[in-house]
């Protein structure tokens, strides 16, 4: 496996400004304040653990609990997975950085490299769901990338308070000068984002209704797992290994070997080799289609 591997996932940090009503991070510490704990990765401990040529390799910046942008050093993270020869894709909301920040940032970056605005709605109504997210400076970061040598993307989710708004903000992204404008429907609905599921199914992800029925009948035994692209092997802020970042969170990861045993899973104990080659990882990714985690996170869809 290891000798395949096209990319990663991978989460700097667990620190985030907003409190989206569907995100992990939301739920976690709505339910749990007591145990909840921010923390960000050392980028040297990531660089040893990831014992392999990364020239080429995708990484992507993201993660389930936190946005890139507000670990204490992006930047230098940054910069020593360029030194490694990886290319990145960063994902953020992008709210409360300086245009002197983003400068410094995309200094860093190259023409291979792309930053990704998760931006849902109008600058007027986006707040709905990226609750505590700043335009005006969001806008900051846009017009600094746009204009940089980096790619650039919008990336828009459709909701019920933003679905007649998509043309108005693609046009929006283009006079700002953003160069990819993406509409990705989510199928992550449940009974706390009801409110927000748009009216047309050709506006949700092509695994909401597989979701549904597998969390009410527990129908889907086929699978179509996402890490089978040998690019979605996944770092958590907190320094463990996961195949995925579904599979890493809360709801999930618990009932998982990565959940259970997680000190067979520390990228500062072993290297990826090592974790690759333990027999309770092979066997993992040889069952994929026996685990629920997968048979709801990627359920084989005709769509």
């Amino acid at each position: 496996m290891i000798d395949t591997i096209s990319g990663f996932h991978i989460e700097p940090t667990n620190i985030c400004t907003l409190k989206c009503s569907g995100c992990a991070r939301t739920r976690f510490i709505e339910q749990w304040p007591q145990h909840w704990r921010n923390h960000s990765l050392d980028v040297d401990e990531l660089l040893r653990f990831l014992d392999i040529d990364l020239t080429g390799k995708r990484i992507g910046l993201c993660g389930d609990y936190g946005d890139p942008i507000y670990h204490s050093d992006l930047i230098g993270f940054v910069k020593k997975l360029k030194a490694r020869g990886a290319t990145l894709s960063i994902t953020t909301n992008g709210s409360y950085k300086t245009q002197q920040w983003w400068d410094e940032l995309v200094d860093k970056l190259t023409s291979a490299d792309n930053i990704n605005f998760s931006v849902d709605g109008t600058p007027d109504n986006f707040t709905n769901y990226r609750i505590n997210a700043d335009w005006n400076s969001i806008r900051v970061g846009m017009e600094v990338v746009a204009k940089s040598s980096c790619n650039s993307s919008w990336k828009y989710i459709p909701f019920a308070f933003n679905q007649h708004d998509i043309d108005s903000v693609e046009k929006l992204s283009q006079s700002i000068g953003i160069k990819n404008f993406r509409v990705e429907p989510s199928d992550r609905f449940d009974e706390r984002t009801q409110e927000l599921i748009p009216d047309s199914l050709l506006l949700l992800g092509s695994r909401y209704i597989p979701h549904v029925e597998w969390k009410y009948n527990s129908l889907n035994s086929k699978v179509n797992p996402r890490c089978q692209s040998n690019k979605e092997h996944f770092i958590t802020a907190e320094g463990y290994y996961s195949p995925c970042c579904y599979l890493a969170d809360h709801r999930f990861y618990y009932k998982t070997p990565f959940g259970k045993n997680k000190h067979q899973y520390n990228i500062r104990q072993h290297t990826l080799s090592e974790i690759l080659q333990q027999p309770q990882t092979v066997e993992f990714y040889q069952t994929l289609d026996q685990q629920s985690g997968c048979q709801y996170n990627c359920p084989a869809t005709t769509g």
